[in-house]
């Protein structure tokens, strides 16, 4: 039976539009269409976040290949898995902010405040890092490539950072310990995913690489220093010229 499609009006018969591939049961919004679609970008088996997630982990290099060579569908978006990890963690990085004052009956403002104060510093420090590769290593990959690159890595990054998140609350008191083992987790993911990308068989290849994963551990350590404090220090710097 011929139906006509509610995205595009094409008139087709069949489950799927063969213009837009919409599908024909395709109604009216509804709350559990808004509940079905956010559960199945999570969980689909073809190309879910938590699909991607797991290919990152196992096969890094493939999902980046892959998708530089056109396999587009097959995996998430890079630009959304980004910014839904940010957002995830940003929330619960306050979550946790929030427990432990309730733990330990303090305040922890300071906390609160570099959390919200450094919660854009990935997108300040993301040019950086697309530049930097793409500077060195453009006759590999090119600009949209190096782009594709950064926003997976962050993500994931961002991701394992999410999984380890729930071992915060029975040791909340060891925070400080939690959160120095997952900077030298993420940095030995980052220079993984950099060797396998943009490494080759030369040595003087991965001693570069080492070299752009330390400096972009230690921008991110000035960059965080510059959002707390640079106000406080223009401050003082401009009371003692005066």
């Amino acid at each position: 039976m011929e139906q006509k499609c509610s995205n595009c009006s094409t008139l087709f018969i069949g489950k799927y539009c063969n213009q837009c591939g919409q599908k024909a049961s395709v109604g009216e919004l509804t709350m559990h269409d808004v509940l079905h679609e956010s559960w199945h970008a999570v969980t689909h088996t073809d190309n879910g976040i938590l699909r991607l997630v797991k290919d990152l982990f196992l096969h890094p290099k493939s999902v980046y290949l892959n998708y530089f060579a056109g396999q587009r569908k097959k995996y998430f978006s890079p630009v959304t898995f980004f910014i839904i990890t940010v957002g995830i963690l940003l929330y619960l990085g306050l979550k946790i902010y929030d427990y432990e004052d309730y733990k330990f009956k303090i305040n922890n403002e300071f906390g609160r405040f570099s959390l919200l104060e450094t919660k854009f510093k990935t997108l300040l420090l993301l040019p950086f890092e697309i530049f930097i590769t793409w500077i060195l290593f453009q006759k590999r990959y090119n600009l949209a490539k190096n782009i594709v690159f950064w926003l997976y890595l962050n993500g994931f990054l961002f991701a394992i950072k999410i999984i380890i998140t729930p071992l915060y609350f029975p040791l909340i008191a060891q925070k400080s310990f939690l959160d120095q083992t997952i900077q030298i987790i993420q940095y030995i993911i980052l220079l993984i995913h950099l060797i396998l990308i943009f490494g080759n068989k030369k040595w003087t290849t991965v001693l570069l690489l080492i070299l752009i994963a330390t400096l972009i551990l230690i921008s991110d350590y000035f960059l965080t220093g510059y959002l707390l404090f640079e106000n406080e220090f223009f401050k003082r710097i401009w009371t003692k010229t005066v």
